[in-house]
């Protein structure tokens, strides 16, 4: 088992989020849904997380509140030992450049009329690289993925 004071890159303890829904009367309080109560995790440096459930179980949920797009109701949100929430806009732009989420539909999250290249590039805008290192670093990711450069002139759809 890794360090666990070392190694800990992301931890999520005892979240919890609800969501408003729609006054079903003029009077009362907005009724509430549970998306999450009490969720806790930790994913260590090198190691890869995939969240499994049925429709509705806060799969996105929970990799919203852990990439910093939502803020827990309760619980907290640490990356690299700093609570993302208290850190404030270094904390989030830091994590938003070191982690993503793979969605569930692929089609659904590229835009179709942007190339591979367009796509992989986009969140290296956020490392102020210049465009030959951009470029490189967007060969060595189709390369780590067992694909070769001729893919990034592609669309998604033609894979």
């Amino acid at each position: 088992m890794p360090d666990p004071a070392s190694d800990c890159l992301l931890e999520l303890t005892d979240v919890r989020r609800l969501y408003r829904l729609p006054r079903q009367r003029l009077l009362g309080p907005a009724p509430r849904r549970v998306a999450l109560d009490g969720v806790t995790l930790r994913l260590w440096a090198g190691e890869t997380l995939g969240i499994v459930g049925e429709s509705g179980s806060g799969k996105s949920t929970l990799g919203r509140l852990a990439v910093g797009l939502e803020r827990p109701d309760s619980g907290t949100v640490r990356f690299q030992d700093a609570d993302l929430w208290a850190t404030g806009r270094p904390g989030k732009r830091r994590l938003r450049r070191d982690a993503q989420m793979v969605f569930q539909d692929p089609y659904g999250s590229l835009d179709p009329r942007q190339k591979i290249a367009q796509i992989v590039a986009e969140p290296l805008g956020l490392l102020h690289l210049g465009r030959a290192a951009a470029a490189e670093r967007c060969r060595e990711a189709l390369a780590e993925v067992g694909l070769g450069a001729e893919a990034l002139d592609r669309y998604p759809h033609e894979f």
